[in-house]
């Protein structure tokens, strides 16, 4: 009952580009800092634009920059003139009931390139750390340098990291990780992609965050508390997973309709997804299984932490994966942690790095970008923050999905660190330690001198110490020094902070 009758969309071919490396330049408000030492204005840049051999550019409102030039150089260059964008900004909504009320709009325009269709073309690149990160320059590059200084030094290290690694400098974490999954060194021969529609069926079916509280949101009572980490979360499980290979890589069993079992139990050689039938243990404690225990869609590498539990498999309905390894990921993860040892674990880095993972599961797309230049595409306007871009948006016909797309090794690694904290929780409860929370990737427990903690194995570690910790809702909590704040609204959190205010006074 395998689906072997559909050949493959396409192959993915090992990438092989060589990328030159491009002087900086840094660019803040009225200010330019060129990589060599020199000192511009705005003005002074302007005017040498024309002439200028391809540059990287940095800075916060990269589009905004773009869209300044536009206005001058559409006028005085309106044949050669050209840039390219991506437009992500999207609609924020506050916590009103009525779902369509518009709170506000986080512009997010990627510049691509811009620059002159001369002989030979002169076209610069521009990377903006709001755009990269969603954060200001200052949570990704910390340090005690002017900010046109740290823009400079930050876009230096990106652009070393990426010509040492033979990696084209892009707009977005994703669009620059991407190419590591084609990178020859982790990936020689070309590959198999992977079934559409596999990847559309395990996409309905990953993980997402796991959250578990075992305490009652409350202003009156706090606790000390550990945090305890994973380090390297996404790494750490990345290069010890056994992933199906997607030369090998089919459907099983009934796997349209789930309607009967293929088979009675799993194979221990198989990788990748299953549809099960399970039997619940008489006390399965500590689980992230809920509800109705048949077609239960459970990753292989989580079948051990269920056989553990107590879970019996009655019977398997379908099936996603393949019988031979890939270890691809395996490589790129451990190349990836050797490159944070020697980096020093910077922060700039660490995103770019994680945000590989999330490419697995990226979705297809019509590729839309918008030109200012084009032979086809629909008129439209882009606003950039002060300033707005008016260009052709041009995109595909049909929706495509990236070559590289793998959303079961995305899902395999998601599966495995919600089950590790699992597994934790379950262990030190065990020892006589009280859970306070669990997280996908973290687990809360409260410190108590009498019950010291047991030694900790890889990947865990204590992050830090929690004073007077109080979770406001599943996922939130304050505390002393760490907070964390997903999904709660303003009124709610200052509600709860004048609660715990009162709490405070009458103590």
């Amino acid at each position: 009952m395998r689906d072997k009758s559909t050949p493959p969309d396409h192959i993915v071919i090992p990438r092989h580009r060589q990328h030159i490396a491009l002087p900086v330049v840094a660019i803040n408000e009225n200010d330019v800092l060129i990589e060599g030492g020199e000192v511009l204005t705005l003005d002074d840049l302007t005017e040498r634009l024309f002439k200028m051999p391809p540059t990287l550019f940095a800075a916060m409102g990269g589009a905004d920059l773009v869209a300044y030039w536009d206005a001058i150089f559409s006028a005085s260059h309106p044949e050669t003139w050209q840039w390219r964008i991506g437009d992500y900004t999207r609609t924020a909504y506050s916590a009103h009931p009525n779902p369509n009320i518009r709170r506000s709009r986080r512009v997010t325009v990627a510049v691509n390139f811009f620059g002159f269709k001369s002989n030979p073309s002169r076209y610069h690149k521009m990377i903006d750390p709001v755009v990269m990160y969603g954060h200001r320059l200052s949570k990704v590059y910390p340090g005690d340098d002017v900010l046109i200084v740290k823009l400079l030094k930050w876009a230096v290290a990106v652009r070393d990291f990426c010509t040492n690694n033979n990696l084209e400098v892009r707009p977005t974490l994703g669009s620059t990780s991407i190419q590591l999954l084609t990178d020859p060194r982790f990936y020689p021969d070309a590959r198999r992609k992977v079934p559409s529609a596999t990847n559309a069926t395990v996409r309905e079916h990953l993980p997402g965050n796991f959250y578990h509280l075992t305490v009652e949101p409350s202003p009156d009572n706090d606790y000390s508390a550990f945090y305890l980490d994973q380090k390297r979360a996404h790494h750490y499980h990345a290069k010890v997973l056994r992933f199906p290979h997607s030369d090998n890589l089919y459907a099983y069993g009934c796997f349209h309709d789930l309607s009967e079992y293929y088979r009675l139990q799993p194979s221990p050689h198989f990788m990748g997804l299953y549809c099960l039938d399970l039997q619940a243990p008489e006390h399965p404690g500590l689980t992230w299984i809920r509800g109705n225990l048949e077609r239960q869609f459970v990753y292989t590498n989580e079948l051990p932490i269920l056989y553990d539990m107590g879970y019996k498999v009655l019977g398997v309905r379908a099936a996603w994966g393949s019988h031979r390894r890939d270890a691809g990921l395996n490589k790129l993860a451990t190349w990836a942690c050797e490159q944070l040892d020697a980096y020093g674990d910077p922060r700039w880095l660490k995103m770019l790095l994680l945000s590989t993972y999330g490419t697995l599961a990226t979705r297809p797309t019509n590729g839309e970008t918008i030109f200012r230049l084009a032979k086809r595409g629909e008129d439209t306007l882009t606003l950039t923050g002060r300033h707005a871009l008016v260009g052709k948006r041009v995109k595909r016909s049909k929706k495509l999905e990236p070559g590289i797309a793998n959303v079961l090794h995305r899902g395999m690694i998601e599966a495995a660190t919600r089950q590790e904290s699992i597994g934790l929780a379950r262990y030190l409860k065990w020892t006589g330690q009280r859970i306070l929370s669990i997280y996908a990737d973290a687990v809360i427990v409260e410190a108590d001198d009498d019950k010291p903690l047991p030694f900790l194995v890889e990947p865990w570690e204590v992050k830090r110490t929690l004073n007077h910790y109080q979770p406001v809702s599943l996922q939130a909590f304050i505390s002393d020094g760490m907070t964390k704040l997903p999904g709660v609204g303003h009124s709610e959190l200052r509600a709860y902070a004048e609660r715990r205010t009162i709490v405070e006074e009458l103590q």
